[in-house]
Order: structure tokens, then sequence, then C-alpha cells
């Protein structure tokens, strides 16, 4: 049965050049609302996470947090270390499969992560050893694999915030 794999990367943060640890940048009032906005859209949608996974940076978790507040029975989102910025692509597939594995019947996983990782992860799943897509802050990204077929998954649509209106 596939799995369907959602990847929202997080919304837009505090400037990076601000004197602080990177992993401690937090969301701005438009990522905020850029959070809220992807809420709206998925309930809209009818799109609704059975596990929600985040990375554990400030920016990755607020967007989670925000996004499950806002999207009725939503879960709450579950820290992952492997979702962290900057986790080797062969690593991230492995925890990955481990997650899907980890629970079979779930078929709705969703990741709020980062960049350039969620693109790298996106495209090694559907099957390309270099980058094929770039993901814009806050937004969501659907595909589907067969957790145990060696067969690349197939890309689904991608929808930036700004058009989720």
């Amino acid at each position: 049965m596939p799995t369907s794999l959602y990847f929202l990367r997080h919304a837009t943060a505090q400037d990076r050049t601000l004197p602080m640890p990177d992993a401690e940048r937090a969301l701005t009032e438009k990522g905020l609302g850029q959070a809220r906005a992807v809420a709206r859209f998925c309930e809209r949608q009818g799109l609704l996470p059975q596990r929600l996974l985040s990375s554990p940076l400030v920016r990755a978790v607020e967007t989670a947090t925000q996004f499950s507040h806002r999207l009725p029975d939503c879960p709450m989102p579950q820290i992952v270390d492997w979702l962290r910025l900057g986790t080797p692509t062969p690593e991230a597939l492995a925890h990955l499969r481990d997650s899907i594995d980890a629970d079979p019947a779930t078929d709705s996983l969703w990741m709020v992560g980062h960049e350039p990782d969620l693109s790298d992860l996106i495209s090694r799943l559907l099957g390309s050893p270099h980058p094929i897509v770039r993901i814009k802050k806050a937004s969501l990204t659907c595909i589907t694999v067969e957790p145990r077929s060696p067969q690349p998954g197939q890309l689904l649509w991608s929808v930036p915030c700004a058009l989720m209106g």
C-alpha cells in the first residue's frame, strides 16, 4: 500500500544575520501567518496528518506547532533529530524508512524541515541522486512511495504558501 509523504518547509524566520545561534531563530509575524495559511489550506482540502514529525530547530517546531494548533484533529508534532538541518540524505532516508516501518498502518506521514535537506530527500525518493526540486518557505509538497519497493516515488503536487490563499 502506498504511503503519502508530505513535506512542509518551515515558515519565514528571523534573519540569519542576527547575532544568535541559527537553531534558535524563531518565526516572524509573516512566518506565523504562513503557518496559519497552510493549516487553512489543508482544512479546505481535507488534508490531515496521521503523524507529524518536526525538526528540533525552533523555526520548524513553531511552524509545526502553529500548523497543528490551527488544523482541527491534527496530532501534535513529534520532534525527531534526523530532520535537523544538515542531516546527510542517506541517514535521513534510513530514519524515514524506520518511521514508516514503525507504524505500517500510517498512510500519511508529514515532516517539517529545512532546505536544502527537504529538496534533497524528496529528489532521492523520486529516484534522482541530484536535486530536482527546490522547496520555498512554508510550501507543502506531497509524494507517494511504496515503502518496500525499489521503484521511485511519485510527485503528486507542490504548492507554495503564496498560492494557498
